[in-house]
Parts: structure tokens; C-alpha cells; sequence
């Protein structure tokens, strides 16, 4: 059995994605074959991520970081919190979402 404090970071983990694959599944209806509404969601939110099925990773959800990774970046280096508005774009694998890495800014990558 996992330590307590393991088992709360654990729950984080699964609300956190839980609500972005919300945010991916409600924006599936948005998607039209055209790369407009991608284009919306990535200029409207602060930080996005795309979002697929993977039974390999953990809870079988995949994320990468699409928008915002300085935002990530800044939030961890100073130990503050911001406000900023997240989204998600629902994809079919990590290929199509690392394609979409580059409509967001060019420098906001973490890898």
C-alpha cells in the first residue's frame, strides 16, 4: 500500500487528468477537419495540452504540452500559484499531438 501523502499526490494526478480528457472530450464536438478551432483553443487558453488514449501510461491518458510550458515553468521556479486559463484538445495519438506542438509558440516547449 502507498504512503498517505503518495495516495493524495496519486488522486491529484487522476483529477487532474480526469478533468483535462473533460475539457478534450467537450471540445471534440468543436473539431470540424480544419485546423481552426485547434487554432482558437491554443490562442485563447493559457496553457493547453493535448490529450489521447494510452494504455501504456498511467490512468491510460496521454498529455503533452502544447501552450504554456513557460508558464509551467515559472510557476515551479518561483513556488507561486497563477491564474490562468487551461484547455484541452483531444487527439488520436502522441504523433498528431506532437504535431500540434508547433501551433503553439515556437520557444514554449518542456522537451
Amino acid at each position: 500500500m502507498l504512503p498517505s501523502n503518495s495516495q493524495t499526490e496519486a488522486q491529484q494526478i487522476f483529477n487532474y487528468l480526469s478533468r483535462l480528457v473533460a475539457m478534450a472530450n467537450a471540445n471534440r464536438a468543436l473539431m470540424d477537419g480544419t485546423m481552426e478551432p485547434v487554432r482558437k483553443i491554443i490562442e485563447e487558453a493559457d496553457f493547453v495540452c493535448a490529450v489521447w488514449q494510452d494504455a501504456k501510461r498511467p490512468y491510460g491518458v496521454g498529455t503533452l504540452t502544447i501552450k504554456g510550458a513557460t508558464l509551467l515553468r515559472n510557476v515551479s521556479a518561483n513556488n507561486v500559484g497563477v491564474r490562468c486559463l487551461v484547455d484541452a484538445i483531444p487527439c488520436d495519438s502522441l504523433e498528431q499531438a506532437l504535431a500540434l506542438q508547433g501551433q503553439g509558440p515556437k520557444a514554449d516547449v518542456l522537451n
